[in-house]
């Protein structure tokens, strides 16, 4: 269950680099993972960009970025990673108006959903109740070896230290996202997942390689690569709905706990570069932003 919970997380990730915008030479805060916000001379808190990986070179954390989660009371992510909204990702990703993926999907499609699913260990009975945006995600993600992906730990580790812990969005947030595409938008995305399986470990390799850089803009030039011009109508909706709407709504929300201070905010990297990037967007209301690794 946390494994398919933190695939949602990954998904959102993954297809906020793909509708990135193009990138020049100077992309705002194209460089550094963790950044100090401060506000009338005295620090507000910390934003820290995470990847989805369990590569143990990323849950080694920096020592800048341990020194900071250690020293801050409160830990905000992009939602709570309780019990509850582990199921509630689970049965959002579930078709829940009596038909099953065979109803939706084409016998070869289907057929071809199958293959690649048994070769990652699920079932043909497990897939018959999935959207079609959700097989994408259990297809479009590396096998897990152990499970333990960086946003998880963090959060385990703030419970274990028994910081307070909170969300910028709600689950019902993050799958509207997916559930406010058509049926066609969504098929059209699982197609696309199973085209491009062959290329998903060189695709991820290099994501994790500029990551371990520090290299944000590396990253989004990576993933503007992927963007098929063909999608460039989806490109341009989801682009508004998955990173500009989102990185506004969570700044919004962090307005209250910076004020507080203490914060440690940990979200998807490619929430923090660029224009419309969280760190400009903090930076328009008058927060210094200070690069500490």
């Amino acid at each position: 269950m946390k494994r398919q919970f933190c695939s949602l997380l990954m998904l959102l990730m993954v297809f906020a680099a793909w509708m990135a915008p193009a990138c020049g030479d100077e992309l705002p805060f194209g460089q550094g993972v963790l950044f100090q916000i401060e506000k009338d001379g005295g620090s507000a808190g910390y934003l820290f960009g995470t990847i989805h990986s369990e590569d143990q070179r990323v849950l080694a954390l920096p020592e800048p970025v341990e020194r900071a989660f250690i020293e801050s009371p409160r830990l905000y992510v992009e939602v709570d990673m309780d019990a509850a909204n582990m199921l509630a990702s689970v049965a959002g990703m579930l078709l829940d108006d009596g038909r099953v993926i065979t109803d939706l999907l084409e016998p070869s499609l289907y057929q071809q959903t199958v293959r690649a699913a048994a070769q990652r260990g699920l079932p043909e009975v497990a897939l018959r109740h999935y959207k079609p945006w959700a097989l994408a995600m259990l297809l479009s993600l590396p096998p897990a070896e152990t499970g333990r992906f960086l946003d998880l730990v963090l959060y385990q580790r703030a419970r274990t230290l028994n910081k307070e812990v909170s969300g910028l969005e709600t689950i019902r947030e993050q799958m509207d996202l997916f559930d406010t595409l058509s049926e066609d938008e969504q098929i059209n995305l699982l197609r696309d997942a199973l085209n491009n399986l062959d290329q998903l470990p060189t695709i991820f390799q290099a994501l994790l390689e500029r990551y371990l850089k520090q290299d944000l803009q590396g990253l989004v030039e990576i993933n503007q690569q992927l963007l098929d011009s063909s999608a460039s109508e989806l490109a341009d909706r989801f682009q508004v709905k998955a990173v500009d709407e989102r990185n506004q709504r969570m700044v919004e929300r962090l307005v209250a706990p910076l004020a507080q201070g203490g914060a440690f905010i940990a979200v998807g990297a490619l929430h923090l570069p660029g224009e419309q990037g969280m760190l400009r967007m903090l930076e328009r209301r008058g927060y210094r932003i200070v690069r500490k690794y």
